[in-house]
């Protein structure tokens, strides 16, 4: 190419139109002009072809810019429970008085200096789920027990934590136990503090279904759900992502609560653990909440349990609702708290929506909203004695 340029202006100066010049050679008015001009204004080198990079990408983020935000992130991984991510270094920025970069422009930092910690998604198979709408805070729920975990010359805990699917808003009860009294203790915290839910989803843990042996009997968390007004839904079995608001929540209790500092005892963690649900609900940002906290997030009329709430020392079965999701296999069996109902075969390989009709005692199962099957589901009448709280 450089000679072709070196042939043109050679021939142009031995006084060759400029037309004839670049029509032989299959050029334009535009590309002869060009080389001319370069010959004239730039001396020996003008034919070398100029670098197209510029001299400066207005993409390129400043240094400054980049110090910043590297040195924020360092400061907020000194501070007890707080978040490091883009997020946060955005919101930290702007409460200095700081114009900060986009959340885009501050993630690009961290992964350019090895500050991200990547987690692998969850893909989903591509089979239908079905779940709720979720629409204001106290519509849903999700409980989880987290433990054992260990003290060091003090023993094994665990901590029945819960959160609200809708405002991200949570609570931490540390026990000694993973009982049923355990959790009702735990969920008795939770509803003082975040209020009283629609729905409380949960996994199939013994302790919070009931009995292998008598299977309508419906334990009492079932029962002080129903006593409330609260339908409870059991994720499928043996799929606990099913319940992943509160599983990434346990991620973060360990890792910014747990390990991040030492406790002295049981008593120490159990308080400390209050100082940390409160700092979550007040300071914490979620990007899939905008930006704001679990606290500014929150919103309806919250139907708080009063903190004189007597547990009854008896819970019979209250009109209500319980719920299964359940995934069936090719033997067509929907498991009900360890009790089989034989399905469809067009439901095979399908999530279907089991309701327990605890008023008309029918059991009644559900695919893309469309009832499928239903079974008489007779209940005990008596009461069940509840025993006293640790």
């Amino acid at each position: 190419m450089k000679k072709i340029r070196e042939k043109a202006i050679k021939r142009y100066l031995n006084g060759e139109s400029p037309k004839e010049i670049y029509r032989s050679l299959g050029k334009g008015k535009t590309w002869f002009f060009k080389w001319l001009k370069r010959y004239k204004l730039e001396g020996a080198n003008w034919a070398a072809e100029h670098p197209r990079r510029p001299h400066q990408s207005p993409k390129r983020i400043n240094q400054e810019i980049e110090q910043m935000v590297i040195a924020t992130r360092r400061r907020l991984e000194n501070k007890l429970y707080t978040q490091i991510g883009a997020l946060n270094i955005f919101w930290q920025l702007r409460q200095e008085g700081i114009k900060p970069p986009s959340i885009a422009t501050i993630n690009r930092i961290l992964k350019r200096n090895n500050l991200i910690q990547r987690r692998e998604k969850y893909v989903p198979k591509g089979t239908s789920y079905p779940s709720l709408g979720v629409t204001q805070s106290n519509d849903l729920h999700q409980l989880d027990v987290i433990g054992p975990r260990y003290l060091k010359g003090d023993g094994r805990f665990y901590s029945i934590n819960v959160i609200d699917a809708f405002d991200r808003r949570g609570t931490i009860y540390p026990h000694r136990r993973k009982n049923r009294m355990a959790i009702i203790s735990g969920l008795i915290h939770c509803w003082r503090i975040l209020g009283i839910p629609s729905y409380l989803q949960m996994d199939n843990l013994l302790c919070s279904r009931g009995s292998n042996r008598y299977p309508h009997s419906l334990g009492i968390i079932i029962r002080l759900c129903l006593s409330l007004g609260i339908e409870p839904i059991f994720i499928p079995i043996r799929e606990p992502w099913r319940n992943g608001i509160i599983e990434h929540f346990q991620l973060n209790f360990d890792q910014m609560f747990f390990r991040s500092q030492s406790f002295v005892n049981f008593n120490d963690l159990f308080q400390k653990a209050g100082d940390f649900e409160q700092f979550h609900n007040k300071n914490q940002r979620y990007s899939t909440l905008g930006g704001l906290t679990p606290s500014q997030k929150c919103t309806g009329n919250i139907n708080y349990l009063s903190e004189s709430f007597p547990l009854p020392e008896k819970l019979t079965i209250f009109p209500g609702y319980v719920h299964l999701i359940r995934f069936i296999r090719s033997s067509h069996l929907l498991d009900v708290f360890g009790e089989k109902f034989v399905m469809p075969a067009d439901v095979e390989y399908e999530y279907v929506w089991a309701t327990i009709d605890t008023a008309k005692e029918r059991l009644g199962v559900y695919h893309d909203h469309k009832l499928v099957a239903e079974y008489d589901y007779p209940l005990p009448k008596s009461s069940m004695l509840l025993p006293k709280i640790d």
